[in-house]
């Protein structure tokens, strides 16, 4: 049974090659000032009160709205120029960024009407194990970085980080798993491996703006 989840899952988990992504700084001369013009000063009105503004990204839903986060600014909807077909067992979706060359792929997957599923540590670890097992064929080398579980209100989730080479490129990856409303939930973020400190800021970003209704 977990073999049929991880396998409908690991479909939505697409593979794709990271190509190296060399960003330099901008190193033009600065160039200097001109002299300021004198000025007539005049009374400083007092500033306005600060004003919240929204969050800046992009904001995904899964399950209706009933589970939702926000990618970082630059990352666009893929899911219809990736080819992928969604069906009454699995709804996939696919962001990415083409400038940081990272890569959010989300997922539901409907299990088989005589499987039963629950939020155990052990379920939810079996899950995620099953599910790289099942990618096996396409990840060369796979290395456990960090495994663990973590709360989103009352819903537990389970977190497991990979290293691995795709396609020849070595890259790192973080798969978010939980099971909710009868549905095994996924997330997986991928980064170049060059890049492991924008791929911890990709992950801790849609962790902390994780939420569950």
């Amino acid at each position: 049974m977990l073999k049929t989840i991880a396998k409908l899952t690991a479909v939505a988990v697409l593979a794709i090659g990271l190509s190296a992504c060399d960003n330099k700084e901008d190193t033009k001369p600065a160039v200097p000032k001109p002299d300021p013009k004198p000025i007539v000063t005049q009374p400083i009105a007092p500033p306005p009160p600060p004003v919240e503004s929204e969050p800046v990204g992009l904001k995904v839903s899964l399950q209706r709205g009933n589970v939702t986060f926000l990618l970082p600014a630059g990352f666009s909807d893929q899911t219809q120029n990736s080819g992928i077909i969604n069906d009454s067992k699995s709804t996939i979706q696919r962001f990415l960024d083409g400038k940081t060359r990272q890569s959010t792929v989300s997922s539901e997957v409907v299990p088989p009407d005589d499987m039963k599923l629950n939020t155990s540590d052990k379920m939810l670890k079996d899950l995620t194990q099953s599910i790289i097992t099942e990618l096996a064929d396409r990840y060369q080398n796979i290395k456990t970085t960090k495994e663990e579980n973590f709360i989103v209100g009352k819903q537990k989730f389970h977190r497991l980080d990979t290293e691995q080479s795709v396609n020849g490129q070595k890259v790192i990856s973080t798969f978010v798993l939980t099971v909710l409303n009868k549905r095994v939930v996924t997330l997986q973020m991928l980064s170049p491996a060059k890049t492991p400190e924008a791929h911890q800021a990709l992950v801790q970003r849609v962790i902390d703006t994780l939420v569950v209704k």
